[in-house]
């Protein structure tokens, strides 16, 4: 494939009877948790569960051609909350994703996002399936978005800028969707302080968020991927804190924007642990940032002191 990648983890998942292993670009778990509605037939949510892990598995989402220990891990967690009516579901969606290491089983998170505008349409045993030129039923909609958001992060922290592509297609879905005007979360007046997927979608094609694909680039290949080799810590240390410290010129140039605070809640316990021990680097002006961008969560920052 043209992104360089890799893995020494190869995680295989057979879900359900008679699936197939296609060396396609996810390896991806599905969950759906419906404990919150009755209905006389649990068999669906079951049927749900296996039509969307074969549906994310089995569609080819790019050109490229991923080996089996190339696939991208990736959780997708539904929760269902309500039944308005029959084949109608409401609820939420939360999307995790994360990136293998280099020379390490560790997978390094970079997506940890809660949808909370989850509804959509289900017939059992209908076939999911995407069409990338016009509107989508919600259900495949909402996958596919998230499936171009973890392919953009992906690509972007293996090749600088590579991950734009991915993004436009994100943008592409939210544009045929609003137009659609019939389901929540697609809309540019929806969502508390810019947090839905059309504002996702704009913030990641905007230019003035550039500087994200640098910040994945050198957070994971000029950072976590020189930490295998014990004589490179700290020079991988004082690449993440200089790869970090650009979030801020992303909250600079839109204080309401979601994206910053996108990454700093996948990265968040990360960044702890990276410099909760080992070489010591110098942590003041990340920690003077991160207090900044992330106030509420500023007390959790209190450890990073002069000396890690």
């Amino acid at each position: 494939m043209g992104i360089f990648r890799y893995s020494t983890l190869i995680f295989i998942c057979i879900f359900g009877s008679g699936l197939s292993m296609l060396a396609q670009e996810f390896n991806a778990r599905v969950t759906v948790d419906h404990s919150q509605v009755q209905s006389s037939n649990v068999q669906i949510f079951r049927t749900l569960e296996t039509s969307l892990f074969e549906f994310i598995n089995n569609t080819k989402w790019t050109g490229d051609t991923y080996d089996m220990d190339e696939r991208i891990e990736a959780n997708f967690a539904i929760v269902i909350r309500q039944m308005p009516s029959m084949n109608q579901f409401s609820g939420m969606i939360q999307v995790n994703y994360a990136r293998p290491v280099f020379n390490t089983s560790y997978l390094s998170p970079i997506l940890n996002h809660q949808d909370p505008d989850f509804t959509f349409q289900y017939v059992e045993f209908d076939r999911l399936e995407y069409n990338d030129n016009t509107s989508n039923p919600n259900l495949v909609a909402i996958i596919a978005f998230y499936i171009y958001v973890i392919l953009g992060m992906d690509a972007d922290s293996f090749e600088k800028g590579s991950g734009a592509k991915y993004y436009q297609n994100a943008l592409k879905i939210a544009n045929f969707m609003q137009s659609d005007g019939r389901n929540p979360g697609w809309r540019d007046g929806e969502g508390i302080g810019q947090n839905n997927r059309y504002w996702i979608a704009e913030n990641l094609n905007n230019p003035i968020n550039e500087p994200l694909a640098d910040i994945l680039y050198d957070y994971h290949r000029n950072g976590l991927d020189l930490m295998y080799d014990k004589g490179n810590h700290k020079k991988a240390k004082e690449n993440i804190i200089a790869a970090l410290l650009k979030v801020e010129q992303l909250h600079t140039a839109r204080p309401t924007g979601i994206i910053p605070q996108m990454f700093l809640n996948a990265k968040r316990n990360e960044i702890l642990r990276i410099f909760g021990d080992g070489e010591p680097v110098n942590t003041v002006p990340l920690r003077t940032m991160l207090e900044k961008v992330d106030p509420t969560n500023r007390n959790k920052y209190e450890d990073l002191g002069t000396s890690r």
